[in-house]
Formats: C-alpha cells, structure tokens, sequence
C-alpha cells in the first residue's frame, strides 16, 4: 500500500501491526542454519527464525506509547537499519471503491486527495492515501479501492520507527496483507474479526483480492454462539451473497474453501454449522508452517505474522527482480 524507504543489510525482518486494540510485534532473525532449533524458513539464502511474537494492549488510545513500550522491549536486536513492515487493521482504515480517474497515473492520487473528501471521514488535508486495482471487475467497471488514512493520527507512529533506527518498508492494511496466508493457486473466503472491530471477509484467487467487505456490526463473530440456529443462518446468508456475487457478477469458478481467522473457544463447532448450511468444506485458517511454535493459535497475533509474510514475499520479488537484471533480462 504506502511504501517507503529499503533497508539493506538484513539481521532481523520485523512487523508491526496496529489495531484498535493492541499493537502486535513480530520478529524473524537470520540465523546459521546448522544452529537452528525448531522450525525455521528459507529466505534469500538465509535460515530465518520465528523469535518473537508479542504484543500489548493499547489504553486510552494511545498507540504511540504502546508502541515505544513494545520498542523498547525488544531493543536487544538492535533496530538500527532493519526494515520494518506496517499493517493496519480494518478499522484504523477507510476503504472505497471508487471509479477510476481518467488521468495519467502520477496524477491519480492527487486527483483522488480532493475527490475524495465527500467520501470519507478524515479532512482532504490529513488524508494519506493509495489505492488498487481490482483485478476482477463486473463487466464494464473501472473501479480502483483506495485507502485512505489519517497522515496525523500515523506520523507519530512512523517517528517512534525512525526514533530507534527502523527503515518502514510500507503500510499496508490488513484485507491486502491476507492475501499470503492463501496459497497461490487456490481461492478462497477468509472471515476475520479483529478483536473490538467490525469482522470482515475476503476473497482470494491466486494471491490476489478481489472481494473485500465487512461483515454487519451485528455479527460478533468471537462470542457468536454455534447453537444459534437464526444467528448462524443469517451468518451463512451473507457469506453467500458474497460468494454468488463472485461466481456470478464476476463469473469466476468456484471457490475451493472458507477459512475462519477469529478468536472464539468454539470455532471448530462454528465452522462445521457453516459448513453445514453451505454444504462446502469450511476450517480454521492455518498459519504458516515458520510460526506455528510461537503463535499464539487465536489469531491475536494475524496483524503482524501477516506483515512478516508480506515482507518475505516483497524482499523475495526483489531478490528475483535482481537476479533477473543481473542475467540482463
């Protein structure tokens, strides 16, 4: 989404994720292969290890403060020069489907910046935004999502970063971080609920989002009760709707699974009720193999392990980009 200054030298991938809530950090180091312990990836001809997963709750609104605390915690790796990838839950975010400007692409964004200030909450001269393109559309639209941000509410978030020395690769909201949990040829609806947020769902085909909307406020989906059978049915109803209008509207061939991404002791009983009444396969959605000693299994930490997928996924692209111009492709 917003992007930033690259980093050089990596020790340490980190990720921050910042909810209403809570702020989630999360931290891969490089380490030498034969002394790694447990699980572990290969990135970049480097062994990389899960070794920390954390986060703090954020009180009176105060994310600066949870920040620096959470910084100042883990300042034994030393941030100085690491990157560090953003992720901002949805309700930190404003999201729009807007039409397409018919002007060059250096200039949409500026068009978009005035445009826009009938649209969203934040004044035309806080906003920070940037958009996406939606790679399927109904026939005949030219649509673009843009996400828009408050510029004052996140510089001294940024500043806290760039206080201890960490290079901010971007910010990215959390339905595009998703799209590295699916793997690349499946597609797939991803239903989430960041705690004291609205739920949300997503659909996925080949790493990329083509449906992104949230869920009634009605639906809580982390105290929602299995045995209730209207409750669940109206849950199911939405889901499909969702998923008639990308079969449908959108023509594209069926999707494969549901994955449930919330918080609720029960969630296993949820997703078979869902699975019942929409007579597909439904479970819970599964972290990457790299994390699984450390997370925390109840989805608190998706925000930042989503940063840290991002980051491997772009640092890779990079990598590939590199290796291309130096075959002089």
């Amino acid at each position: 989404m917003f992007s930033f200054r690259k980093s050089k030298q990596q020790r340490i991938l980190v990720a921050l994720g910042i909810s209403m809530s809570s702020v989630q950090i999360a931290i891969l180091k490089a380490v030498v292969e034969d002394e790694a312990a447990g699980a572990a990836l290969q990135h970049r001809g480097q062994t990389w290890q899960l070794v920390v997963n954390d986060d703090e709750p954020v009180v009176n609104q105060d994310h600066e403060s949870t920040i620096q605390k959470l910084l100042e915690r883990y300042k034994r790796f030393d941030f100085n020069g690491q990157s560090i990838q953003v992720v901002l839950s949805t309700g930190l975010v404003e999201q729009i489907s807007v039409d397409k400007p018919g002007v060059k692409a250096e200039d949409i964004k500026p068009t978009l910046q005035w445009t826009l200030k009938d649209l969203v909450t934040i004044p035309a001269t806080d906003l920070l935004i940037d958009y996406y393109d939606l790679p399927v559309q109904v026939s005949g639209a030219k649509k673009i999502n843009v996400v828009a941000v408050s510029r004052s509410k996140i510089q001294p978030w940024v500043l806290a970063l760039d206080a201890v020395g960490l290079k901010v690769s971007g910010i990215i909201n959390l339905d595009l971080a998703l799209i590295h949990w699916v793997d690349h040829e499946l597609r797939t609806m991803i239903v989430s609920q960041v705690t004291g947020e609205r739920p949300h769902l997503q659909i996925i085909a080949k790493q990329q989002l083509i449906v992104s909307r949230r869920l009634p406020a009605a639906f809580d989906l982390e105290r929602i009760d299995a045995q209730d059978i209207a409750t669940m049915e109206s849950l199911a109803i939405e889901l499909q709707r969702s998923q008639d209008f990308y079969s449908g509207q959108l023509r594209q061939a069926p999707l494969a699974d549901i994955e449930l991404a919330f918080n609720h002791s029960q969630i296993d009983s949820v997703a078979q009720v869902i699975a019942t009444q929409l007579g597909m396969q439904v479970s819970t959605l599964a972290y990457p193999e790299w994390s699984k000693e450390l997370a925390a299994g109840d989805y608190s930490d998706i925000l930042a392990l989503s940063g840290l997928q991002w980051l491997l996924h772009e640092t890779a692209a990079d990598t590939n980009a590199d290796a291309s111009m130096g075959n002089g492709r």
